[in-house]
């Protein structure tokens, strides 16, 4: 959550949501820079569950946000 978190809203915003007693907590622990191929990965495997396994044929096939989302549900595993 804290490393999606990072692009829309403060440390001290998430470091709140998160209940950390330590903005530095939460940032050195729990929020992640994610490489653009890393995300792009995401969204290749969240295009393919969703389309029932077909192959991904352009980014523009993916929904607004889903590398983000998908993102998000490996990062809370």
């Amino acid at each position: 959550m804290a490393t999606q978190a990072q692009n829309m809203g403060s440390v001290k915003d998430i470091q709140a949501h998160l209940r950390h007693s330590r903005p530095d907590t939460t940032a050195h622990e729990y929020m992640q820079a994610l490489p653009e191929s890393v995300q792009a990965m995401v969204g290749s495997v969240y295009l393919m569950l969703t389309k029932g396994g077909e192959e991904k044929t352009s980014s523009e096939d993916l929904p607004q946000n889903a590398t983000s989302a998908s993102e998000e549900a490996l990062v809370s595993c």
